[in-house]
């Protein structure tokens, strides 16, 4: 003799709506296409998704920054929750960056159904501002070169406090030897007494 719970009614009018039996719905809620968090098992389908020819380092560096988001919902909030967890600073970016993939290679294989990484802002990197080389330095840096070329280099950075990137611009017609002043593209007219 069977005893009747009550729930019979329910239970059967379940079954007839999904195609698969009772407790596998129960235990397998969402389908593989459509995780609520990450995985491990998404983690090893999108390593092996990488381009043939992926550097090793790059293999590594998605290891490292994706394998603790494991267990984060894969949602906006999530991201950001992972990312605020970190403790470098500046090394967020990379996080972000190895993010940003991962949500595109969901999106389009069908796991998630919208691109996450769309409403999550880029972290802000700070900006490291070296200690500007002292006068005494600038002696001792010029003391210590071999040839008038590379004083004269040398000095130019430190008077003109152009980058290195546009004193590699300046040509020699450029300079106005009378006045002691150089034209640097990009910056003006930059004074540097010789």
């Amino acid at each position: 003799m069977v005893a009747h719970t009550g729930f019979e009614p329910v239970i059967s009018s379940l079954r007839g709506r999904c195609p698969r039996p009772l407790d596998e719905c129960a235990t397998h809620g969402n389908s593989s296409k459509n995780p609520e968090v990450f995985t491990t098992e998404l983690l090893e389908k999108f390593i092996l998704s990488r381009p043939q020819g992926a550097s090793h380092r790059s293999i590594e560096s998605y290891y490292y920054t994706l394998d603790n988001f494991v267990g984060y919902p894969i949602t906006a909030e999530g991201i950001n929750a992972y990312l605020a967890s970190l403790t470098c600073q500046n090394g967020r970016a990379k996080f972000y960056s190895c993010l940003r993939a991962l949500s595109r290679w969901l999106y389009r294989n069908g796991y998630i159904s919208e691109n996450v990484i769309e409403k999550v802002s880029p972290p802000e990197t700070q900006k490291k501002l070296f200690p500007a080389v002292s006068k005494e330095q600038l002696e001792i840096l010029v003391s210590h070169c071999c040839c008038l070329r590379d004083k004269a280099l040398i000095s130019f950075l430190w008077y003109s406090g152009t980058r290195l990137s546009e004193a590699l611009n300046v040509k020699a017609k450029d300079f106005n030897w009378q006045e002691g002043t150089v034209v640097v593209p990009g910056k003006g007219i930059a004074i540097v007494r010789f």
